[in-house]
C-alpha cells in the first residue's frame, strides 16, 4: 500500500504538517494504531501456544530469519531503513518467543 493510501487508511488528516502541534497530532495517532497492529500480532502468539504441542517448537530459528529476511525487503520496498526494521523486528519477536513459551507453559502447566 502507498504511504497516501495507508494514511487514509490509519486516518491521518494532514497531506503535509505545518507545526509541530499537527505533526505530533499525527505521530500520536499513528503510535496508537502501531500499538493496536502489535497488540494484535500479540494474540497471534496466544494462539500459536495453544496450536503448538511442543515447547521446543516455540523457538523457530528458519522461521526467525524467514520473518527477518521478509520485512527487511518489505522495508527497502517501502523507502525506509532495513536495518532499523529488522532491528525492531529481531527485539519483537524474541519478546513474542518468551511471550509465547509463558503461555505454552501456562496452559501445559509446566
Amino acid at each position: 500500500m502507498d504511504k497516501q493510501n495507508l494514511k487514509s487508511f490509519i486516518g491521518l488528516r494532514k497531506e503535509s504538517c505545518n507545526s509541530m502541534a499537527e505533526l505530533r497530532t499525527e505521530i500520536d495517532l499513528l503510535d496508537r494504531t502501531i500499538v493496536d497492529l502489535i497488540s494484535l500480532r500479540q494474540s497471534f502468539m496466544d494462539q500459536a501456544a495453544q496450536i503448538k504441542k511442543d515447547r521446543h517448537r516455540v523457538r523457530d530459528e528458519d522461521r526467525i530469519k524467514d520473518v527477518v529476511n521478509k520485512v527487511g525487503n518489505y522495508a527497502k520496498e517501502a523507502g525506509t531503513d532495513p536495518d532499523l526494521v529488522c532491528d525492531l523486528y529481531r527485539k519483537m519477536i524474541e519478546w513474542s518467543i518468551n511471550y509465547e513459551m509463558k503461555q505454552f507453559d501456562k496452559l501445559n502447566r509446566i
